[in-house]
């Protein structure tokens, strides 16, 4: 039996957060899988994402203070001996420390991966990932081919496995708009553009609201996700006289009805890596308009998609008009991601590399 300690910074919903339990939900039955989050406690983070109780007994919670705090690699190493951990597996910088730490003088696996690279634009990230990742013990992953040549440019090492990241296409998939909508309350005759993930400003959804207001009345926008910016970025939508035209759903539980119900999925991000959210909205069929940034070019249909810069609302707005005005082959696209993004093959590869 391969035991595998998945470490991540926290378990608050997110891209990365989903794709670590999509590694708990499909390992196969000769593989135990954990997770370690170094901040919060079960309770909190369940009362924030009630999809973690499903997982409850596969989780645990190191309660980590902010800043560095070598306690908790301790704790994280008396874990991996108490489970009998024989991979462990990190995600991004902080999980990556922790874990190094952890496993000194100990056999056990380890498999780093990264999951961006515009975090290494600064200098004390490039530095520390750079000397963590010098030790010969660590497996580097990178969950796209953009992001593994990113990673050699700046850490100087290359990455020893590419294994993009995978979703359920299964469960994602082509279904009855009308439906949808029905089902989340949303208009039936308006053109809707869909944009989903953290309200933050790496998201740019202030992009797109500067966007959406330069638009015919009958383009709305429904907006799946929460964060610091939610304020803020009602304000703005205030002061573009938008209210009457933006759906907030908040945390959606109903990601597939979401992506169902929409014409168009945005993502005016100004920073990323390899987003699942892009691959769950082609998954059910529908064309892109996104930032031509991180590993998107990667994962982005060559036919149903327009790639544009970022900070650039004029150009968001063009090419959602485009895309509205051009017919998309739906199953196309389904099939694309099917080939390139599929969580059973993402799952089989890092199950390979784990011992």
């Amino acid at each position: 039996m391969v035991r595998t300690l998945q470490v991540v910074q926290h378990l608050r919903p997110g891209g990365l957060e989903k794709l670590v339990l999509n590694l708990v939900r499909f390992a196969s039955s000769n593989h135990r899988v954990y997770v370690a989050s170094l901040e919060e406690t079960t309770t909190s983070a369940i009362s924030a994402w009630p999809e973690l109780a499903a997982f409850r007994n596969q989780l645990i919670f190191l309660n980590k203070p902010s800043g560095i705090h070598l306690h908790t690699a301790y704790k994280l190493r008396r874990l991996v001996n108490k489970l009998k951990i024989t991979t462990v597996h990190s995600h991004h910088l902080g999980p990556l420390l922790y874990s190094r730490l952890a496993l000194l003088g100990l056999s056990t696996t380890h498999i780093h991966t990264e999951h961006d690279s515009w975090h290494l634009e600064e200098p004390k990230q490039q530095t520390l990932t750079r000397w963590l990742l010098k030790s010969k013990h660590v497996e580097l992953v990178a969950d796209a081919p953009t992001i593994a040549k990113d990673l050699h440019q700046r850490l100087g090492r290359p990455a020893d496995h590419i294994i993009n990241n995978g979703i359920d296409c299964h469960f994602y998939c082509i279904g009855d708009q009308a439906d949808a909508r029905h089902d989340l309350a949303l208009p039936q005759k308006q053109i809707l553009l869909g944009c989903a993930g953290r309200l933050v400003s790496e998201k740019g959804i202030d992009t797109m609201l500067l966007a959406l207001s330069s638009l015919p009345d009958h383009y709305h926008l429904v907006v799946a996700g929460d964060g610091e910016q939610l304020s803020s970025l009602k304000q703005l939508a205030c002061r573009l006289q938008l209210e009457h035209r933006i759906h907030w759903l908040g945390y959606c539980k109903n990601m597939r009805s979401f992506y169902r119900a929409i014409d168009v999925f945005c993502m005016p991000s100004r920073n990323e890596g390899l987003p699942l959210a892009l691959l769950e909205a082609q998954a059910c069929g529908k064309p892109i308009v996104a930032s031509n940034i991180g590993a998107i070019p990667d994962v982005a249909h060559p036919e149903n998609s327009v790639l544009i810069s970022p900070n650039d609302p004029v150009q968001l707005a063009n090419a959602l008009e485009h895309v509205m005005t051009h017919k998309v082959n739906e199953t196309k696209t389904a099939h694309f991601i099917q080939h390139v993004a599929d969580v059973r093959k993402m799952t089989a590869a890092y199950e390979a590399l784990a011992k």
